[in-house]
This record gives structure tokens, C-alpha cells and sequence, in this order.
């Protein structure tokens, strides 16, 4: 059985041995992790985890066997290089649940948004695995909104499309916020220059303490040297102050 938090036989499975709790951690910060999500954390005996939010299973964890999943990525297209699903963590998963372990499955931002959530979350199932899910803050949304980047902001934008890197649209309509999250944000400001865009971009990088904005136009963005991975924002709201501190990952 698959469910949602919430309450009655929902909240009586959360954290149950022979369960499993597939759990969203936000974008990193520790700070940013729900209640819920925290008290999950600290009543498991087995947490397997994306590598982004390990520093969150181990802190809140602290009785936990901690298993670092390959499972997913931060590039989106990871789903077409069949990079979605770990064999070996899939196994620590049904093996923990046989034993009655307390079993986490954190996963990096919201579950519904990650690329091996899906497919994790059927194969448990098929295998007779009960599992509830738990939202978390999705990086797509808390990354910017740190950054001081609504991604929604009338009468800048009137639409959001969040998609993989490989399934954005063309960025050439200002008004229209693309967001995406890749480990190549240097090569998709390339392609969406190469298909004309026009809107202002920005590339949030959330690795350590500072959440650092780099800004301009997807051909310039394409030619630094200095962006790899982040989450990446097109349209009229990119536009503002550079640098603050945020959510890390």
C-alpha cells in the first residue's frame, strides 16, 4: 500500500517498522526539514539517502545505519540514461523491512519532484512494501525564493513550468519562468541559446554555506567558467541582487 501523510491509517504507518517512509528533505538546509521529516529521521534504524542530503540523515538520524543511494541525480536527464534506480540501495530497503526496521528513504527536495521517486516508490510497491509518502520543500521553489528570486511574481510572470533540463521549453518568452535543476548549467544556458532565448537567466549555486547568483544572458551564462551545477531560472524574474546566504545543499 502506497499513501500520503496525513491521518488515521496514514499517520499510523509513519515510521512503523516494516514500512517504509519515503521522506523529501528539502534543498539541504537543515533548517528548511519539516517536523514531520525530522521525526521520522529520529526514530529510524535505516535511512538510504540521495548523497545531496547524507549531512541531514546523519545529524537527525543518529541511530541509523546510513546507505548513500546512486539513485536519481540533480540532472533531470538522468531518468533517460537509466540512472533512476539503485539496485543495491533498493535491496537495503526491502531487506530493513523484512527485518522491521524503522526505514527512511530521503530523498533531496520533494519526493513528487524527484526522478527516481516514481520508480522506487512502484517497485516497492509491487514488492508488497507498505510505504507513505512525505512532502518536503521542493529545491525548485526554496532555492530561488532564498535567493530572493520569486518565481511567480506578478505582473513579471504569470506562468512557472518546472521540468528536467532536456524537456524546457524554449526561454523566449520573459513572462514565462522556466526552472530546472541540472549538474550542467553551463550547457543548458547553451541550448536554450542556440534556440533563441531570449528571457534573462540565473544560476543559483547552492554548494556550501552560500547561495551564490549568477546572472545574465543564456549565451553569456553559457560562456562562464564559473557555473556547474544549480538550479537554474529563466524569465523576467531573474532580474536583482546578486548574493545572499541560503540553502545549501
Amino acid at each position: 500500500m502506497t499513501t500520503a501523510a496525513g491521518t488515521g491509517r496514514d499517520a499510523a504507518l509513519e515510521g512503523a517498522p516494516g514500512a517504509v517512509a519515503l521522506v523529501g528533505a528539502g534543498p539541504g538546509d537543515p533548517d528548511l526539514l519539516t517536523l514531520r521529516a525530522e521525526a521520522l529521521l529520529a526514530a529510524a534504524t535505516v535511512v538510504v539517502t540521495d548523497a545531496a542530503v547524507v549531512h541531514l540523515a546523519r545529524a537527525f538520524a543518529p541511530r541509523a545505519r546510513v546507505t548513500v543511494t546512486a539513485a536519481g541525480g540533480a540532472d533531470r536527464a538522468t531518468v533517460d540514461r537509466d540512472a533512476t534506480v539503485d539496485g543495491d540501495t533498493l535491496a537495503v530497503l526491502t531487506g530493513a523491512v523484512r527485518w522491521r526496521e524503522r526505514v527512511v528513504r530521503l530523498y533531496r527536495g520533494d519526493p513528487w519532484l524527484h526522478p527516481a521517486y516514481a520508480v522506487e516508490s512502484a517497485i516497492l510497491a509491487s514488492s508488497g512494501v507498505e510505504t507513505v509518502t512525505v512532502p518536503g520543500l521542493a529545491v525548485e521553489l526554496a532555492v530561488p525564493t532564498v535567493a530572493g528570486i520569486p518565481v511567480h511574481h506578478r505582473p513579471q510572470a504569470v506562468t512557472v513550468t518546472i521540468a528536467a533540463p532536456h524537456a524546457l521549453p524554449p526561454a523566449t518568452d520573459p513572462g514565462r519562468t522556466l526552472v530546472s535543476v541540472t549538474d550542467d548549467a553551463a550547457g543548458l544556458a547553451a541550448r536554450l541559446s542556440r534556440e533563441g532565448g531570449r528571457a534573462a537567466m540565473a544560476v543559483i549555486s547552492t554548494h556550501g554555506p552560500t547561495t551564490t547568483v549568477h546572472r545574465g544572458a543564456p549565451g553569456a551564462l553559457a560562456a562562464s567558467p564559473s557555473i556547474g551545477p544549480g538550479v537554474v531560472v529563466v524569465g523576467a524574474v531573474t532580474e536583482g541582487p546578486g548574493e545572499r546566504e541560503g540553502a545549501g545543499g
